[in-house]
């Protein structure tokens, strides 16, 4: 199912942050969202993941309208988000905050929901029985990732996942987006690593002041987003 998003605007309060965005992206395909902070990148995410109401635009899924939607309504028609602050439950274990992300899911689970994530994530079986909250970084931003993919969801928006990461967790985080798409889930990849989110993005959008200025795909129009953004 494709995902179309038309004309979004966002205000905060009477700041006009989002100002008409368009974005397509097909399953399997990853979409590279880039610029400098405080440009409206975050706030696009959570206007689609039904955290901020978009003043006006289109939000479609599958042909479905979705612009307004609430967070667990987006959750029900297939949107995951994995935000930048990681949302662990700090009074849950590490099973507890899986678990959560079962309440998610669109269909019945089998017998052991959680096998395939703990042989995906060992270490987040080896600590299982541990507070979320005790994880290191990596092991908290494998967890947020792990519980969005548990309710097997179409499409996953996922802010900064390498910020503050050691360069060997980073490239296991972007190995976990690759295995997103190989299950043909579409990813918004909102990130300031853009040599390794390019590496894994079909696809990208420079936001400037809220609008796309520059798009193209990743693995012919680099130069241009690099030269735009003064790497």
């Amino acid at each position: 199912m494709t995902l179309e998003i038309t004309g979004l605007n966002t205000h905060y309060g009477l700041s006009h942050v989002l100002q008409g965005i368009d974005l397509r992206a097909e399953p399997g395909e990853v979409v590279g969202i880039f610029g400098r902070n405080g440009v409206g990148k975050t706030t696009l995410l959570k206007t689609i993941a039904g955290w901020l109401k978009p003043s006006s635009g289109s939000i479609r899924f599958g042909g479905r309208e979705l612009a307004g939607s609430t967070p667990d309504e987006m959750c029900r028609a297939g949107f995951g988000f994995v935000p930048e602050d990681r949302r662990i439950f700090p009074g849950l274990t590490v099973r507890e905050n899986l678990e959560m992300g079962l309440l998610g899911l669109r269909e019945r689970p089998g017998r052991d929901p959680l096998a395939a994530v703990f042989d995906r994530f060992p270490r987040l079986a080896e600590r299982a029985g541990q507070a979320g909250t005790t994880l290191s970084g990596g092991e908290q931003q494998m967890l947020a990732m792990a519980r969005v993919m548990l309710a097997k969801p179409d499409v996953v928006l996922i802010d900064e996942p390498s910020e503050g990461l050691a360069p060997m967790i980073v490239a296991e985080v972007f190995g976990i987006i690759r295995d997103m798409c190989e299950m043909g889930v579409i990813v918004l990849l909102v990130e300031q690593n853009v040599h390794e989110a390019l590496a894994v993005s079909d696809n990208y959008l420079l936001i400037e002041r809220g609008a796309v200025v520059l798009r193209g795909a990743a693995d012919t129009d680099e130069t241009a987003l690099m030269q735009r953004l003064h790497i």
